[in-house]
């Protein structure tokens, strides 16, 4: 495969914005501006969290692309309903209201058209990608690196976040200076004032000696403040001051220290609504928000993971020329990647030193993964030497194979964890609201007498 960094020529895509209103609750809207779609569930990390207990945690995912509002079904308990009808996929052309559990969403189009910047590489600083979503993150953070504005990148975990923010501190004016990585929800509570700030000899039981601070160590550069939801709301006005005044006072001294720094803040929560809830104040929102780039899951740009997993399988060899086996890069296209891009870079480091066709790893995730989409033999006669599959559309004999895997897969695990979820989700290596989803329709199949086909 030949991998290139300058492929695209076209600079911009013309899409409608839109609004999601929350029928009976006027107050509840969330505005649709950008390419990257964003979750509806009951989740902190949802963009837009509803208060409703037959509502899933991630229950469907909207997102404004070129022909219109694409709604995707997140696998919900109850499901995502147009009208009668319950959808798994749909693009949306004009005003539309959804039912989703007992909440209904109002999703309004504006009637003007509107312009977003595309680079036209395919890269910025290691991050790569080729699909429109990625193109117009890069656009963005090309405009805000040279530049002294305060960055906040929003995404899911895995997403390359700290890429990305390594990628603005190399194409600033700062390069030179440290890039100091913090990660918030490490901080002991009572810890943070002195993590973050430094501390003199003997201001506190256990301070045996002066200690800086990161935010010292980091003048004259750029310090990232990785998962900054995860900041203890007592040390919030704090960091809102030292970011206000540009000065710091360690714990235990009288005297204040310049700092001379660029923030650059992440997290895969959705900010704006953790301020809306209390829990994360509104002043420093803004303060961290100066520019704001909310980064696509992976499952959102699929025609980034030829690219990526390409990558990260020469890079696994030390071979520039290898390329993956057709079979395996579409197993790794078809599959959704909830871990995004740290995920699949996983994946195809074990695939590059272990395959998978070992015995040894069949109870790894990729294994599992694997027979989930449907290319492998998950049990007698549910593989494609069943005739009557070879017969059907490619999505309809793919679906009927991951029903029969899910069928064998999930009972089992769960039987093997004795019934806890939350060990069971671990034996699978899968984050517990998806093996909860998957089992509980499962359940649903077998409480309705559907067959597993």
């Amino acid at each position: 495969m030949d991998i290139t960094r300058t492929v695209q020529t076209t600079t911009s895509l013309t899409f409608r914005r839109a609004t999601i209103r929350v029928d009976g609750l006027p107050d509840i809207t969330v505005r649709l501006e950008e390419l990257a779609p964003i979750s509806i569930g009951t989740s902190e990390a949802c963009a837009l969290r509803l208060a409703d207990d037959t509502v899933s945690r991630e229950h469907l995912r909207v997102g404004l692309t070129a022909a219109g509002v694409s709604i995707v079904d997140e696998g919900s308990r109850n499901g995502t309903w147009l009208g009668g009808a319950r959808i798994k996929n749909a693009l949306l052309t004009a005003d539309t209201r959804l039912r989703v559990g007992s909440t209904t969403l109002t999703i309004s189009l504006d009637a003007e058209f509107s312009n977003v910047a595309l680079s036209t590489t395919s890269s910025f600083g290691n991050a790569v990608g080729i699909s429109a979503l990625s193109r117009h993150v890069f656009a963005l953070l090309e405009r805000a690196a040279p530049s002294e504005v305060a960055v906040l990148l929003e995404g899911e975990s895995g997403v390359g976040k700290e890429v990305l923010a390594r990628g603005l501190h190399d194409n600033s004016t700062r390069k030179d200076g440290p890039f100091i990585t913090v990660d918030c929800g490490a901080i002991p509570k009572d810890l943070a004032e002195s993590e973050l700030f430094g501390h003199v000899k003997g201001s506190f039981s256990g301070a045996s000696g002066d200690r800086k601070g990161l935010f010292l160590e980091a003048n004259g550069g750029t310090i990232f403040l990785d998962e900054i939801g995860e900041l203890p709301i007592e040390t919030q006005p704090k960091l809102l001051r030292a970011l206000e005044q540009r000065e710091v006072r360690q714990v235990g001294s009288n005297t204040y220290k310049k700092l001379d720094i660029r923030v650059i803040a992440a997290t895969n929560r959705s900010l704006s609504a953790e301020v809306q809830r209390g829990a994360f104040r509104q002043d420093l929102y803004y303060r961290l928000a100066v520019a704001r780039v909310a980064i696509p899951a992976l499952r959102d740009r699929s025609e980034d993971v030829e690219v990526l997993a390409t990558l990260f399988y020469r890079a696994a060899l030390q071979d520039q020329s290898a390329d993956l086996p057709a079979d395996v890069l579409a197993l790794l296209r078809s599959y959704s990647w909830p871990g995004n891009v740290r995920e699949l870079k996983n994946v195809v480091q074990r695939y590059a030193h272990l395959g998978f066709s070992d015995g040894d790893l069949f109870d790894a995730p990729f294994a599992a993964k694997a027979a989930s989409q449907g290319t492998a033999t998950v049990s007698e006669g549910a593989g494609l030497t069943d005739p009557a599959l070879l017969e059907l559309p490619y999505h309809d004999a793919r679906r009927i194979l991951l029903e029969r895997f899910e069928a064998e897969y999930f009972p089992r695990v769960l039987a093997r964890a004795d019934g806890v979820i939350s060990r069971a989700a671990e034996f699978a290596q899968i984050a517990r609201p998806t093996f909860y989803r998957i089992a509980t329709k499962i359940e649903g199949r077998k409480t309705r007498g559907e067959p597993s086909q």
